[in-house]
């Protein structure tokens, strides 16, 4: 049989018996036709949520390169905004699979098993081929393939699958590889196609790659020797080529972070997701790498130590000439920028890390907040020594041995990966529960859809989710929603959110009403709480027409005439304005303009930290000569509320999340009293009694214009079926 068709076959087999096994270790969900994977556990809620996110992000970039080319970065949430994906990841890369897959079914949930199948079996091939080549071993690279994609970290990742598209790392390393050897140019197309793909598939990834790549080619070419020089110029100017090729994809990120959307991450919090070294010696790190993997590396490294202490030399690699170098090189460089912008030394002093400098050099470097990601890549490249280690050890033993090793490695790695059925929750996207959303799919003309309960903050996990759910319901009719939720919202979500919280209130819906499209309200009585519940009377609110019930669900139309140009004028005002929607200055505050209070606060004498945030109603009053600057759509120079949980006695103060301003409904006249509302969130710590901190300011200006303050008794968790508000 001819070496390329026998090269072909075995890859074919690889790839087969890799997609094989991903049904069995997502099980039962795989085979289901209406659930979703679910996270158990306190974390439960927000996991679940980014669950929900991500499939929506799958959804919503397959349907609009099938049909809205125009809008595929600008997505149908958080109505009108545009450029939503760019608050999280894009997974553009996938569209081939994705596309086809939704095009076909209709259905999310198959869309996702098609691209978690796509994944895996894809990340399998990438390294299969990379260590194939370099060993000339199908048994030991089968068993690479296996490690580097079978791993419990990998199969409880799928809440954040963009962690899963992981096959062109590999082949970016193996075209390198491939051009050195043979001096084609195809290599280096390779090289940049490889590099571009594993952008579009995570742009955490893509960073790393970008990063650490160059590592390997200057590893690589000083090992060769000769003309490393020209060598290295070629493959660096491949990589300005990729970096250029993805230029498009970036600039919705650019314009993200030009308009505040993605920020500027502080260093104290990067820190704080970082990977401290001694965790490499740890079974977390076992978790993440997978026991194979780690097995046949340490193995493989007690082995040369014994070697070396005995004085017997090492038997020479064969196939192409060893990566082992700079392999091992990569991975040390990804665990040193796991470590941090720092690392603490004794006595208290900070040592800086490389992570600081790249932070400071690499555009968009300083949005990445979670070094701890960059373990990913030494996961990666210990697979890839492990399956080089095997394929040292299985040289000198029978052709039989290497099939039984190599099967029984594999199927090590597999069910290691996945040795219980993966929890599963209902997806609720059959047609029979699909009735709302089926019903707003069948109406003629354009409209937005807000869906209530809906309005959530940072620290609301519980709404966080019930955005996200409505967000994957949306593919049902992909109108765009008003509704939620992503890693960076954008700048207007406040806006809106203030107006939201305040439903079905005249005047918070006439701001919905002049500042977006908005013709259908959703609101789900069976998921309202108690407060919510009182705000939603029997008969239809001012504005609103009941036109659909289905159970606990009805369908509002909008029927609120629009008074105010505010529609046509967002886009303006979100390229930068100094006055409010009203026409108030939005200039810092004078001091005889800074003279208010906070009148009351509708807080609870007693609460228990579910993850829920509450309303809490606010009377605030203008006491200056001045108007303030309220209704706007940046943040900048406008004037709300936001909060500070202080502890009891005893409990040391922890440093807090900002909490983003709440909005107000309207500039606040001179002399005048406002009723308002605030959403804030349990604290996370021990009961006791706590003291809310309620403060009215200006966006932009450190010193408060009023405080209240409210003691707050924060009750244990309650048990299961007792009620927390």
């Amino acid at each position: 049989m001819r070496p390329g068709i026998r090269n072909t076959l075995a890859a074919l087999g690889a790839l087969v018996l890799y997609a094989v096994c991903v049904p069995w270790v997502f099980r039962p969900w795989f085979a289901a036709s209406d659930l979703l994977p679910h996270t158990p556990g306190p974390l439960g809620v927000m996991i679940d949520a980014d669950l929900y996110l991500n499939i929506w992000i799958l959804a919503w970039v397959a349907h609009a390169a099938l049909f809205d080319l125009a809008h595929l970065l600008d997505g149908n949430i958080f109505h009108p905004a545009l450029n939503t994906i760019a608050g999280s990841e894009n997974m553009l890369a996938h569209i081939p699979f994705t596309a086809p897959a939704l095009a076909y079914t209709g259905s999310a949930v198959t869309m996702l098993k098609v691209y978690v199948l796509e994944s895996f079996a894809l990340s399998g091939l990438g390294m299969f081929l990379y260590v194939r080549h370099h060993t000339r071993n199908g048994w030991a690279a089968l068993v690479a393939g296996a490690a580097y994609t079978f791993t419990p970290f990998r199969i409880e990742t799928i809440p954040q699958p963009q962690y899963l598209g992981m096959a062109f790392l590999p082949l970016a390393l193996l075209s390198v590889d491939l051009h050195l050897e043979t001096g084609r140019r195809r290599w280096l197309a390779g090289f940049a196609a490889s590099l571009v793909l594993q952008a579009l598939s995570c742009v955490y990834i893509g960073f790393f790659a970008f990063i650490l790549c160059p590592v390997y080619v200057l590893v690589r070419t000083l090992a060769r020797g000769g003309a490393w020089i020209a060598a290295t110029a070629r493959l660096a100017a491949t990589m300005v080529v990729a970096a250029v090729l993805l230029v498009p994809a970036a600039l919705p990120y650019l314009q993200g972070r030009s308009e505040g959307m993605i920020p500027t991450h502080n260093l104290d919090v990067i820190q704080m997701a970082s990977w401290p070294p001694a965790l490499f010696f740890s079974t977390e790190f076992v978790w993440r790498a997978g026991i194979v993997a780690v097995m046949i590396v340490v193995f493989d490294l007690a082995l040369r130590l014994y070697r070396r202490v005995l004085r017997v030399e090492n038997p020479p690699e064969s196939g192409t000439q060893s990566p082992t170098t700079a392999l091992w090189i990569v991975a040390a460089a990804a665990g040193i920028l796991a470590t941090g912008p720092h690392m603490a030394l004794p006595g208290g002093a900070q040592l800086p890390l490389p992570y600081l400098a790249l932070y400071e050099l690499v555009p968009g470097f300083s949005s990445v907040r979670v070094p701890i990601r960059f373990v990913i890549v030494v996961t990666s490249v210990l697979a890839a020594l492990a399956g080089l280690a095997l394929a040292g050890f299985l040289r000198e033993r029978p052709a039989s041995a290497h099939a039984a090793v190599g099967l029984a490695l594999t199927a090590l790695a597999v069910f290691g990966a996945a040795p219980r059925p993966h929890p599963v929750m209902a997806a609720n996207l059959t047609h029979e529960s699909t009735g709302v959303y089926r019903w707003l799919a069948e109406q003629t003309g354009p409209g937005a859809v807000l869906e209530i309960p809906g309005q959530a903050t940072e620290q609301d996990m519980l709404g966080n989710l019930r955005n996200s759910r409505y967000m994957v319901m949306s593919s049902v009719h992909w109108r765009p929603i008003l509704n939620g939720y992503t890693a960076y919202p954008p700048p207007s979500a406040a806006f809106y959110s203030a107006a939201i919280r305040d439903l079905p209130r005249p005047a918070a819906l006439s701001n919905l009403v002049d500042a977006s499209d908005l013709r259908w309200i959703v609101v789900h009585h069976g998921e309202l709480m108690d407060r919510e519940a009182d705000r939603w009377p029997a008969t239809a609110p001012d504005g609103l027409e009941l036109v659909a019930t289905f159970g606990d669900d009805e369908i509002y139309e909008v029927t609120m005439p629009r008074r105010r140009p505010w529609r046509d004028e967002i886009e303006a005002r979100l390229a930068g304005s100094d006055d409010t929607l009203e026409g108030t200055s939005r200039a810092a505050l004078p001091q005889r303009c800074r003279l208010g209070r906070i009148l009351e606060a509708g807080t609870r004498a007693r609460i228990t930290p579910f993850p829920l945030a509450r309303r809490v109603p606010v009377r605030i009053a203008n006491d200056s000569e001045c108007a303030w600057p309220a209704a706007g759509l940046l943040e900048r120079g406008l004037v709300g509320l936001d909060y500070r949980w202080i502890p009891p006695p005893g409990i040391p103060r922890v440093e807090q999340i900002p909490v983003p301003l709440s909005r107000l409904l309207a500039d606040v006249p001179p002399h005048q009293e406002v009723d308002t509302a605030i959403m804030v969130s349990p604290p996370n710590g021990s009961p006791g009694v706590w003291t809310l901190e309620l403060r009215l300011r200006q966006q932009g200006v450190d010193e408060p214009i009023a405080t209240l303050a409210k003691p707050i008794e924060i009750r244990a968790p309650a048990r299961a079926g007792t009620s927390g508000n």
